[in-house]
């Protein structure tokens, strides 16, 4: 899953995927931005199932193969409402005042770092042996943020090894070609190398991390439009049900999103994406994640802050802003009610 921040040629990338004729839709325009990856999925279900006209909005979706060009298009008042994953998320709310309205996954457990079975083995049976691995890395990413957190449950540092920069494409490819000792992938990547009789050394969840993907508005248009807000919740609400429903009939939509996308893969990649797909948060999961527990931060704001103290290591960043006020979740409150 691309989670990287870089510059994109904006212009280009907003005709990257465009609508589907069939998604004509009538009502209150929300012009939505999402993304290839697999949670982006949900906004593609929502549509196809005219779940949006169900709630009289016309969704106007859009989709782009990372959040960068999202973030960009922020700056400009090019959408509504966006999909995004954590980094991109972070820089919009420090910088353009987006407020956090839910949070559809928790994807620490889907950042992999992966190795050929002898190497895993004897580095599980002796993390001392890892010291000068080379690591093929997709830099300033979640990923990144993965590994630095898995060398740590090993007793080691990021100078204690040799991160390759790589993208997850070229990743797979050397790794997959015999060369680098360890791989940071993310799905349907993971899968991928996992097919291929490799394992995992270490993934996010185990390292303890918290690694959310979310939905984003713009700061003026909740506040001159909560209603299309609360609506669009709902829309994308069925939508989770419908993909937790039933196993079968979402592989046959995912099958269509990727066509749609212009993506291929084996079945079994195909069917191991599906199972983190099903994962998606209900809205009523999505408040306890936006909310305080026990007079603490929510989670969203722990996760957020633990990629901006990620950031300012590598001068990305130079200060925790207070990310609160940032996330709002009354619109899900509201969302939830008959």
């Amino acid at each position: 899953m691309i989670r990287v921040i870089r510059s994109f040629a904006l212009v280009a990338l907003l005709a990257a995927v465009a609508p589907a004729a069939s998604a004509q839709q009538g009502g209150d325009k929300v012009r939505t931005f999402s993304q290839t990856n697999y949670p982006g999925f949900i906004q593609y279900v929502a549509r196809e199932l005219g779940l949006f006209a169900k709630y009289g909005i016309d969704s106007d979706l859009r989709f782009f193969p990372s959040g960068a060009p999202i973030v960009q298009a922020a700056a400009a008042k090019e959408w509504d409402i966006a999909f995004l994953g954590a980094p991109p998320a972070v820089i919009g709310a420090s910088s353009l005042g987006m407020i956090t309205i839910g949070l559809i996954y928790d994807e620490a457990p889907q950042h992999k770092l992966i190795g050929r079975p002898d190497y895993v083995a004897k580095a599980l049976t002796d993390p001392a042996s890892l010291k000068g691995a080379k690591i093929f890395v997709t830099t300033l990413s979640t990923g990144h943020y993965m590994t630095e957190a898995c060398l740590r449950k090993f007793g080691l540092v990021p100078k204690d090894v040799s991160i390759i920069p790589s993208e997850q494409a070229a990743t797979l490819a050397a790794f997959t070609a015999g060369r680098g000792d360890l791989a940071q992938v993310w799905p349907p990547f993971t899968s991928t190398l996992l097919e291929r009789g490799n394992r995992v050394l270490c993934d996010g969840g185990q390292a303890g991390l918290d690694i959310a993907t979310v939905w984003v508005a713009a700061k003026d248009f909740a506040a001159r439009r909560p209603d299309l807000v609360v609506k669009w919740l709902r829309a994308n609400g069925d939508a989770v049900k419908w993909v937790k429903q039933d196993p079968t009939r979402t592989l046959d939509m995912y099958r269509k999103f990727m066509e749609f996308n212009g993506q291929t893969s084996t079945e079994a990649v195909l069917k191991d994406v599906v199972t983190f797909v099903m994962t998606a948060n209900t809205l009523e999961d999505q408040i306890r994640y936006l909310t305080p527990a026990d007079g603490g931060a929510p989670f969203i704001v722990r996760a957020y802050e633990g990629i901006v103290r990620f950031f300012i290591r590598y001068g990305r960043m130079k200060e925790v802003p207070d990310f609160r006020p940032l996330v709002d979740a009354s619109f899900l409150q509201k969302a939830v009610q008959p």
